[in-house]
């Protein structure tokens, strides 16, 4: 007779899972990282090939998590925990989607044109995405709340490279429209990558303090 697993055990189980797919969404955005730099449209197909791997990990830690509080009743800190593993594979999951966005625009961008000034500017953008992701996830590791700042420090550089793009066109760069188009498409997916990342962070705030940073008003 299968020996039914303790809560704990249950639980370490799907934190485990999480730190993973952390751990190769990382490997991904690298990926694409070179992707674009390199514009490599067969790792392109390889990346968009592999987004089912992020479904299948987001699915497993949301049934494994929804099983947990169905069975065992969890309350306070193990609760939050499981509910902010259960929220942190979802923006793992929507990062992975946006890889495979970027590869699927890397496809569409002329091979024989990519201007230094974008390589390199997307080039950073895709660095500073990706130490983001990370420290988000040493932050969940950790329980670091004072991390959760530095995190939208960091995530302010990205939104001022991603600016550049719209104001570097402005200017009446004469580069193709059609490149244009795609590479503030880019630019935009791997600004969203950080976002996710600064996302993550104010989830660990919630396990630890078990409050969510109120969101400021924006001015349209």
């Amino acid at each position: 007779m299968e020996v039914r697993k303790s809560f704990h055990e249950q639980l370490d189980e799907i934190y485990a899972g999480v730190l993973h797919m952390g751990s190769d969404l990382m490997e991904t955005i690298e990926k694409t990282r070179l992707c674009f730099i390199n514009l490599d449209r067969e790792m392109a197909e390889e990346i968009i090939c592999g987004d089912d791997v992020f479904d299948e990990y987001r699915n497993n830690l949301e049934e494994g998590g929804l099983e947990l509080i169905a069975r065992q009743a969890p309350v306070a800190v193990d609760l939050r925990l499981i509910i902010v593993i259960m929220r942190i594979a979802q923006h793992l999951e929507r990062c992975a989607d946006l890889c495979e966005d970027i590869a699927t625009a890397v496809k569409n961008v002329p091979a024989d044109y990519l201007p230094a000034w974008i390589r390199d500017t997307i080039d950073e953008m895709a660095r500073r995405a990706n130490r983001l992701v990370e420290r988000s996830i040493e932050c969940l590791k950790e329980r670091n709340v004072e991390m959760v700042r530095e995190l939208e420090s960091m995530d302010d550089a990205v939104d001022k490279l991603n600016r550049r793009f719209w104001k570097e066109f402005d200017r009446g760069r004469e580069e193709d429209l059609e490149v244009a188009i795609r590479v503030v498409m880019v630019s935009r997916f791997f600004e969203r990558i950080a976002d996710h990342a600064v996302d993550i962070g104010e989830h660990v705030r919630f396990v630890v303090e078990g409050t969510i940073a109120p969101i400021e008003p924006t001015c349209e």
